[in-house]
């Protein structure tokens, strides 16, 4: 086994646990606690390795393209747990990871840490309805915890242990919503004692608003403004 380290000034260091034969008894944990902002290893004389192209730790990597529209709701947090974003159109179908698109033209374009496959330490999801494609009415967005794959390791180790973590685990998170044009900010906290959190929004006016702005039937005539030219 080798370990490395992938570090960030907010996150302070991770430490990794590789069984890279090709790096045999290279390395050690001998200078752990020695800071480097970065995703690097340390061999027996303190010399640093630099592996940024090999993990992607707190804050690091490049955050995936994410497509926009009329509407773009878009989560991030900062652990390895899978969360899942869902957003509920007027129509009542769902957009999430079962279903990545909706008849309405919802669509998933990007997901993360799915069934904990991948470990992505700064994990974007994004649904979106392309421009011109939301429909007007009550949209809701939800976020809930779904695997907390954070404990997996721990789980294999100390199953009890896992289990009281478990309890005790705090993912925050932030998202925002893009409502044709206009965005919205929210911080939260998933766990496991919340069944997830919603969020609501409206796009267009709300249909009781719609009926006392339609406008009045006029005879016909038309009012036009007068810029100073003479009548003929």
């Amino acid at each position: 086994m080798n370990l490395f380290y992938c570090s960030s000034p907010n996150f302070g260091t991770l430490m990794v646990v590789l069984g890279l034969s090709a790096w045999g008894g290279l390395f050690s944990a001998a200078h752990a606690d020695t800071f480097h902002d970065g995703c690097y290893v340390e061999d027996e004389n303190g010399q640093i390795v630099d592996l940024s192209v090999l993990c992607q730790g707190p804050g690091q990597g490049t955050e995936p393209v994410l497509q926009t529209g009329d509407v773009q709701v878009t989560l991030r947090w900062n652990t390895n747990d899978d969360l899942d974003l869902i957003v509920v159109d007027p129509a009542g179908d769902i957009v999430d990871f079962g279903s990545p698109t909706s008849p309405s033209g919802g669509q998933l374009d990007v997901d993360a840490n799915g069934f904990c496959q991948t470990q992505n330490f700064a994990p974007v999801e994004n649904i979106f309805w392309p421009t011109g494609g939301a429909p007007d009415g009550a949209y809701l967005a939800y976020v809930a915890l779904a695997i907390p794959c954070s404990l997996e390791e721990l789980a294999s180790l100390d199953g009890t242990a896992a289990n009281t973590a478990y309890e005790g685990l705090e993912v925050p998170y932030s998202l925002t919503i893009l409502n044709q044009g206009e965005a919205t900010s929210y911080d939260g906290i998933s766990s496991p004692e919340e069944s997830g959190a919603e969020y609501p929004f409206q796009v267009g006016l709300p249909a009781e608003a719609a009926e006392e702005t339609t406008p009045v039937e006029s005879d016909g005539a038309l009012d036009l403004p007068n810029f100073g030219l003479p009548d003929l």
